[in-house]
């Protein structure tokens, strides 16, 4: 079966400044690309980029409730995210994008969509998203790569307090008011540049527009009467050509709501919408939990070339609403899913200067990943009972076994001038992935299934060129490859007996796009369109009557989109 998707997305939006009206184009600053491996003057690149710097931030930031919304408003080809506390299916360009801060993978093998849940914005200073897939930072960026920067020192000490509140215009009251208070301090003592941030955020509950409570969402779970902490902290300094940087990053959400989703609403044959009930007891109820340590080396080794390395530890869990799948016979309890994450890597990059026309990167990347879904259970006689408000536990269970995946891969990336205005650039990546878990019996059947281990490999390339029509318009062509490792654990929980990993239908989605677009600056507008086309023998596997058949299609997805960004003089 063949998936085709056209998308459209036009994006128009418009920067106040107190800078001089903008007289002509030459007069509006090329951006610079920031990012690892991808560091270039936004002309010289063949992709669309779209970066947002701290000013459109906290403008930003200032009515929207998460990061994924803010990349909704802002990112062409960007699906608007659901109120509920996950990104599954806010795809980029119809496809999934990886998330990484500063530098540090936020996606896992057990794909729970809540990769752009894991920082807190009082902890973000600046987004690039590259649109397209990408490889040159591994599994994941079939749609493209959200790379996120965290807040760093600063020469100048200071100190900053923020604080702010939210309420709903249809309830003025506590039950409906959200606050954040936060707190950073930054300077430099004896050469490293340092900074110490917190920051803690209250959220209650949302209404709609007739003043009613919304209900809670019950599947992928939500933040309504949450507590958010986050914790982050970067030291850096730098000695003759070499430079250390040191962070740690914590961002916590604990939810205690008193109120649950009435689950007879779905049982009515009509209602204008869900209903929320209050008297809920659950001790465990929606949670995030995500602590990354990050350390990275830079040395120029000589007039040529200058070595890029990180290593970095991330430490993740994530709790859901409780799920009745008695119904189902892959589930046959009242339970509760959670995971348990943990991811040890390794990047190392080397830029070196071949000719004066002649950039190459090129490096290794490794990576080992834990990860694991219990399931917590719970008395089915006593939530029926209770009018499905009390959950008694009953003890923890296997849904999902400790997988093991570990990657290693090297790669290549070269940019050229062929001439003064005619850039090239192409790349190659090899990667090799090993995966293997232990023996497990299966939640809802019981079905003993034994351990196993399962190796493939990708092989991937890029290839683009931009062509300076003049100093203020680049059109460019590119066609990118990127593969994205298919979701084990999916597949496991609802294994027969006769399963084996080597078997199952575990081969990684592997995307060929094909992208041409033009940007220019035409008086005080920054514009840019791009038309582009993405196929895949293979989707991601879908699971089909609670896990009791999986299927994948064949995907194609073209395309088109446009920005436009004006730049309006503000009267001071």
């Amino acid at each position: 079966m063949l998936i085709k998707k056209t998308i459209i997305s036009l994006t128009l939006s418009s920067l106040f400044t107190i800078a001089p009206f903008y007289s002509s184009a030459d007069d509006v600053e090329h951006i610079e690309i920031k990012a690892d491996r991808m560091a270039s003057d936004l002309n010289s690149i063949a992709r669309n980029v779209t970066v947002i710097d701290q000013a459109q931030l906290e403008t930003q930031f200032a009515n929207a409730q998460n990061l994924a919304e803010v990349l909704a408003k802002t990112v062409p080809g960007m699906a608007p995210p659901t109120p509920a506390l996950t990104n599954f299916g806010t795809t980029m360009r119809g496809r999934n994008a990886l998330v990484l801060i500063d530098g540090v993978p936020m996606n896992t093998n057990r794909n729970i969509s809540r990769d752009l849940h894991n920082i807190h914005p009082e902890q973000v200073d600046r987004i690039e998203v590259f649109r397209g897939g990408n490889a040159l930072y591994g599994s994941g960026a079939t749609g493209g790569v959200i790379y996120i920067y965290t807040k760093a020192g600063q020469a100048q000490t200071q100190a900053q307090t923020r604080a702010q509140v939210k309420t709903s215009l249809e309830e003025i009251s506590s039950d409906a008011t959200s606050y954040t208070v936060s707190q950073s301090f930054s300077g430099e003592a004896n050469g490293w540049l340092y900074r110490i941030g917190a920051s803690i955020e209250e959220i209650n509950g949302f209404y709609d527009a007739d003043g009613d409570s919304l209900a809670p969402e019950p599947s992928q779970g939500d933040n309504f009467d949450s507590t958010i902490y986050s914790f982050d902290t970067k030291v850096s300094k730098t000695w003759g050509a070499q430079t250390l940087s040191l962070s740690a990053l914590a961002y916590v959400l604990d939810q205690d709501s008193d109120y649950a989703s009435d689950p007879t609403v779905k049982t009515l044959p009509y209602i204008s919408k869900a209903q929320s009930i209050k008297g809920l007891e659950l001790n465990k109820q929606n949670e995030i939990n995500n602590l990354v340590l990050n350390v990275q080396y830079q040395n120029q080794l000589s007039d040529e070339h200058k070595l890029s390395t990180q290593l970095y530890y991330r430490d993740y869990d994530a709790r859901f609403s409780p799920f009745d799948g008695r119904p189902f016979a892959t589930w046959n309890h009242l339970a509760q899913t959670y995971l348990e994450s943990s991811n040890l890597g390794l990047r190392l990059t080397v830029n070196s200067q071949l000719a004066k026309n002649i950039e190459l990167d090129w490096g290794i990347d490794t990576q080992d990943e834990r990860s694991e879904m219990p399931v917590t259970t719970y008395d089915g006689d006593v939530y029926d009972n209770s009018n499905y408000l009390v959950f008694k536990e009953m003890g923890d269970k296997a849904f999902v076994p400790e997988i093991s995946h570990q990657t290693a891969a090297a790669f290549a990336q070269v940019r050229m001038d062929a001439t003064d205005s005619i850039g090239l650039e192409g790349g190659l990546r090899y990667e090799q992935i090993d995966a293997s878990f232990d023996s497990f019996t299966t939640l809802g059947q019981n079905v003993p299934i034994n351990g196993s281990s399962y190796d493939y490999d990708s092989f991937v390339y890029n290839l683009g060129a931009t062509f300076d029509i003049t100093d203020n318009h680049t059109f460019y062509i590119a066609t990118n490859e990127g593969y994205e490792l298919p979701d084990i654990g999916l597949q496991i929980r609802y294994a027969n007996s006769q399963f084996d990993l080597s078997q199952s239908n575990l081969e990684p989605i592997e995307t060929t796009d094909y992208e041409a677009g033009w940007r220019g600056i035409v008086g005080s507008a920054a514009l840019s369109f791009a038309v582009f086309k993405s196929e895949s023998e293979l989707g991601g596997v879908k699971s089909e009557g609670m896990g009791l058949s999986v299927s994948r299609n064949e995907i194609k997805i073209d395309g088109f989109e446009a920005t436009a960004d004006f730049f309006i003089n503000r009267c001071i």
